[in-house]
């Protein structure tokens, strides 16, 4: 019995410590998500549709201010990770892009998080957030 404890006593501190992170399990919905971001007077908005399955879509668009702007994705679920597509380049004067990614992670819980991140045309990331189906939170 005090093994089982000790061994219980042990998962629950490296848990807490975040030395074990295992995919999400928790109840999924179908959620849809509003973002946006911009980098002095470049933006980009859009959506993110969390499925009830493993997957989520990126819809939005981006505009460049200055410069040349772009959208590149990435999903996570615990310790899973996916390195999503990018939009393609936005050119200040140009017309916005409008973008469309399917982000897929096949286990328990699906895409838990989507990072978006904004890059310039240095491949510099200029501005950072992650949604998650409770909302999004900017990074930088």
């Amino acid at each position: 019995m005090r093994r089982i404890l000790s061994a219980l006593a042990a998962g629950a501190t490296a848990a807490a410590l975040g030395l074990v992170t295992a995919p999400a399990h928790a109840t999924t919905t179908d959620v849809t998500m509003s973002f946006g971001m911009s980098y002095g007077n470049s933006t980009t908005s859009g959506t993110i549709h969390f499925t009830d399955g493993y997957t989520a879509t990126v819809s939005g668009a981006v505009h460049a201010a200055s410069g040349q702007r772009r959208i590149c994705s990435e999903a996570t679920n615990g310790d899973y990770y996916l390195s999503g597509p990018c939009s393609a380049w936005a050119s200040a004067g140009g017309a916005n892009q409008p973008f469309t990614f399917d982000l897929r992670i096949a286990v328990p819980g699906g895409v838990q998080r989507v990072y978006l991140t904004m890059y310039d045309e240095g491949g510099s990331g200029v501005a950072r957030e992650y949604c998650t189906r409770s909302g999004c939170t900017r990074v930088y």
